[in-house]
């Protein structure tokens, strides 16, 4: 019985033991190895197939429903762009460089870039959190900006290792004010990114935007917090239909357009 209950008792412990060895492998597994980049796509909406089918179709009626929404991306593309250009332009020329490691689960990315005619020295950093995700900080310099910028935090942000999904917070790097979050997923044919205005700075405190796409499919949301009204647009990539949907347009009636981007009945 004694031979026995030492045996269990020896089997128990090296049970523990591989437990903790393995425990222990896991939490420290990522310390050694740089997370990935979250992509520029986390960071963009695109309405280019938009632009592109009104100059390859015939070109459509002024009043007409695709026209009508044209308009309406473009606003919301002007709102997307000035949240969103220059960090994605930071995070694209991050992918052409390689990281230095300067800490335990700790990575710093150092390079400069060029963004609307303005050279941007950026310092990147990445700071791992456990095994899922990674925190990331993008501190920018500039020179010629009024005020300098030395070393200022532009936007930070979450993301999964894998870089799938997280989130962003964008800054007015000469004040720290917060100018807008926004949270996107990026897979192989799905893909989100909402962003929401949190200053005031540009008349667009509050409003946010869905942007989605799931194949060919692109559809945006925008929500004007002022009125409280919301514009919806669809678009196929590939076939070039699509519909929208506002308060401003049609009764806020559905009004769809076809293939040749003419005025349709919608199905639904």
């Amino acid at each position: 019985m004694r031979s026995m209950s030492a045996k269990f008792t020896t089997l128990i412990f090296g049970m523990l033991l591989v437990v903790v060895s393995c425990d222990s492998t896991n939490s420290n597994s990522n310390n050694n190895t740089p997370p990935e980049i979250p992509p520029s796509e986390s960071l963009k909406a695109d309405f280019s197939g938009m632009q592109q089918a009104e100059k390859v179709k015939a070109k459509s009626a002024v009043e007409s429903n695709f026209a009508t929404a044209l308009v309406a991306a473009g606003v919301m593309k002007v709102i997307l762009d000035v949240n969103l250009v220059i960090p994605r332009t930071l995070i694209s020329a991050a992918q052409n460089h390689d990281p230095e490691k300067i800490a335990n689960g700790e990575w710093e990315w150092e390079y400069s870039t060029t963004v609307n005619q303005n050279n941007f020295g950026v310092r990147l950093t990445a700071q791992a959190n456990g095994d899922s995700d990674a925190t990331w900080r993008f501190f920018v310099t500039n020179s010629a900006a009024n005020p300098p910028l030395e070393n200022s935090l532009l936007f930070e942000g979450e993301a999964t290792y894998d870089a799938e999904s997280g989130s962003w917070t964008y800054y007015e790097p000469s004040s720290g004010e917060q100018v807008s979050v926004i949270n996107w997923e990026v897979g192989e044919e799905e893909r989100s990114l909402t962003l929401e205005v949190t200053s005031d700075r540009n008349d667009n405190f509050g409003d946010t935007i869905e942007y989605t796409v799931d194949g060919n499919i692109k559809t945006v949301i925008y929500t004007d917090a002022s009125s409280g009204e919301i514009s919806t647009l669809e678009f196929n990539s590939e076939t070039h239909i699509g519909f929208i949907i506002s308060p401003d347009y049609n009764n806020g009636e559905k009004s769809c357009w076809d293939e040749d981007l003419n005025n349709v009945a919608c199905d639904s």
